[in-house]
């Protein structure tokens, strides 16, 4: 049995607003490494709205970059790491300034189900720009040698987090003053090379085991419910991805098994494959063009452990060209919801891809390098 000391992903609600500070690192002084620290100056009172279980808050970070650099690690400090499912660290370009300084109102945040909602090229969970996450078994996101992830001179960032309040079962709800510190040195000069975040989504659906019944066990009311709790974009999501993977979106057929298989685009090269699944989640692989003499495993979790969402680097990097297929296959165990603390105390459900805790996803994520 897997650890359940964690779960809630990201990835809303009340007030919230971070102070910035810069330190020129004095012990590298040599690469010019620039640290910036944002942490809440507020502590923050998670909320679950209608009757849900998770809050989902985005707020503006402004770190203040003077110059075009190139960010060699992430430490995610995520005060209540109990109630903390994910952090997440978005890009906001000069383009998209205007939006995000509108949505944060002052610092007062806003609620972010089913994505951060800004401007050109932000609009769900799945393609927002990520720079950096963490889950659980993670704490800092060091870049692997020889690369590093690219922010501008001016740009905003935006953090996301999903506080799972269905791990607090006993007392008041804690609040949380959480920060984020991004090692940087600058990009003039830097020999590193840009590293980007590629997301493999699978849908799912996974019915009541046999034998369990309930109201919810209906999937047209687990996804009313889904859209209630969360937002209304999360059950387009879920119809979405059923439709991009080949499936029916309003009629799919239920399996402990969720994959997809992705056209890949462009050219790019692994550098390392991180899974995330909730709290039913048993195994993932990610598959490079499977069932041909070229398959090859590039990422294989066959006991996923929620509270080690840890990436892998991969020993030699793997060169994906366009036309190539990745699948991204998970399990699940949905009688895992009647034996689990933060579980079984909730009613019966059919379990669809959503951002809850209560909810279930199949997401392997690919960090790139691209030509």
């Amino acid at each position: 049995m897997k650890s359940l000391r964690n779960f809630v992903i990201v990835l809303t609600l009340p007030a919230a607003i971070l102070t910035t500070s810069l330190v020129i690192s004095t012990a590298n002084a040599a690469t010019a490494t620039q640290v910036f620290t944002a942490t809440m100056p507020k502590a923050y009172q998670p909320i679950a709205a209608n009757g849900g279980s998770d809050d989902y808050h985005c707020f503006v970070i402004d770190p203040h970059v003077t110059k075009n650099s190139m960010i060699t690690s992430v430490t995610f400090k995520p005060q209540q790491k109990l109630m903390v499912h994910h952090m997440i660290l978005f890009q906001v370009t000069q383009k998209d300034r205007d939006s995000a300084l509108a949505l944060d109102n002052n610092g007062a945040g806003w609620s972010c189900f089913g994505g951060t909602g800004m401007g050109s090229s932000f609009s769900s969970f799945l393609t927002t720009p990520w720079l950096s996450s963490w889950a659980p078994g993670r704490n800092t996101d060091v870049m692997p040698a020889g690369y590093a992830t690219s922010i501008a001179k001016g740009d905003l960032l935006v953090v996301q987090i999903h506080y799972n309040l269905l791990a607090i079962e006993f007392g008041a709800i804690p609040k949380d003053q959480s920060s984020v510190v991004l090692d940087t040195v600058p990009a003039v000069g830097t020999k590193l090379k840009p590293l980007f975040a590629d997301l493999f989504p699978a849908p799912v659906e996974l019915a009541c085991p046999a034998g369990v019944t309930g109201d919810l066990c209906d999937r047209g009311k687990s996804l009313i419910d889904l859209a209630r709790r969360t937002s209304s974009s999360s059950a387009v999501e879920a119809a979405g991805l059923n439709l991009i993977c080949g499936q029916s979106a309003f009629n799919p057929t239920p399996n402990n098994t969720s994959t997809c298989d992705r056209k890949i685009s462009q050219n790019e090269l692994v550098i390392k494959a991180t899974p995330h699944m909730h709290l039913l989640g048993r195994s993932m692989r990610l598959i490079l063009n499977p069932g041909t003499t070229g398959e090859k495993i590039l990422l294989d979790r066959p006991q996923y452990n929620f509270d080690d969402q840890s990436p892998t680097v991969l020993k030699k990097a793997v060169a994906l060209k366009a036309g190539d297929t990745v699948r991204v296959q998970c399990t699940f165990d949905p009688s895992l919801r009647s034996q689990l603390p933060q579980l079984k105390k909730l009613p019966p459900r059919y379990v669809t891809w959503g951002e809850g805790s209560s909810d279930e996803m199949c997401l392997g994520v690919l960090g790139v390098s691209r030509n």
